[in-house]
């Protein structure tokens, strides 16, 4: 298997990497972080690190002679924060969109799989799958759409891709996950010493979200079964409460923590994946319970991070 993965040194990139056969040979496309310690360190002999700036065209054209024809591609390569793309569209449309329209015009694929986001619900409540009309307003989640959209027009009018999958990805959390996110920041904070925690709201919205490693299990089943093209959700059926979250990280340390609640959250997530594709089709389910997903990224920060909790 001939892999390439755009957005390698990224949280979800790290962790495929680490995940794929060794027997595979994988082109691992980054940006502007240094991908080729990482390789080094984890001993990943199979992977062949190379920079390229996707937003450039003649960039991606010479990574496409340089790569050749490959089996798969995965394009996990995007902007990781949503919310920036209300200041930024542009900024975010380069990312998430014309780096796609790129990669799929000069990277000779078989197969792709481009990760888009559950985001394209956005102002949706309720039940959703990949044939619920949608009509987002966030310009991340419309960069996504339309990155969707470019996908099935390659595959069905360009080529010379045989196959593809558009992943409505709900989130991971885990090892190599930006500092941002909520459980590595808080799980930080508890390890610090913070013992109080204030949220907004009543602490019940939901988050859904699975462990990296069941999300590379998926990405994976997916490159390799290429008999499927079209859509999917790829969500963990199992939301946690904000409210979880915290409790989570404080019981995955051993210590007790204190929950305040005020004000009001801007907005709740009302949507809520129904897609089973994944399930029927791949035979995925999430394995991983977030508490043991949880003391999983625990340990990993004090392997790999050197950090200890405070008395």
């Amino acid at each position: 298997m001939k892999l390439v993965v755009t957005g390698a040194s990224g949280f979800i990139g790290r962790n495929v990497l680490l995940g794929a056969p060794r027997d595979w040979d994988v082109a691992a496309v980054y940006g502007s972080t240094d991908l080729q310690p990482f390789v080094a360190e984890h001993g990943l002999s199979h992977v062949t690190p190379i920079r390229c700036d996707l937003t450039n065209a003649d960039a991606v054209r010479d990574l496409g002679r340089r790569v050749g024809r490959a089996d798969v591609a995965l394009h996990l390569a995007a902007n990781g924060d949503p919310a920036a793309s209300v200041e930024r569209p542009g900024w975010d449309l380069q990312l998430n969109t014309v780096a796609l329209v790129n990669v799929l015009e000069h990277v000779s694929v078989r197969r792709l799989i481009s990760m888009s986001s559950g985001a394209v619900y956005d102002g949706l409540s309720g039940a959703v799958t990949p044939a619920t009309p949608v009509n987002p307003r966030l310009p991340y989640a419309i960069a996504k759409l339309a990155s969707e959209r470019y996908v099935a027009f390659f595959a069905e009018r360009r080529g010379p891709l045989g196959s593809y999958v558009n992943v409505r990805f709900f989130g991971a959390y885990g090892p190599y996950e930006a500092p941002r996110k909520i459980t590595t920041r808080w799980l930080r904070a508890v390890m610090d010493g913070q013992r109080e925690f204030t949220i907004r709201g009543d602490g019940r919205n939901l988050i859904d979200f699975m462990y990296v490693a069941d999300a590379v299990d998926a990405l994976l089943r997916l490159a390799r079964d290429h008999s499927f093209s079209g859509t999917v959700d790829l969500a963990s059926g199992a939301p946690v409460t904000i409210d979880a979250i915290v409790r989570a990280m404080a019981h995955a340390v051993g210590v007790d923590v204190a929950i305040r609640h005020e004000g009001r959250v801007p907005e709740y997530i009302e949507f809520r994946s129904a897609d089973t594709t994944m399930r029927d089709r791949f035979g995925f389910a999430p394995w991983i319970a977030f508490d043991d997903g949880i003391r999983r990224l625990h340990a990993h920060m004090i392997a790999d991070c050197g950090l200890r909790t405070a008395e």
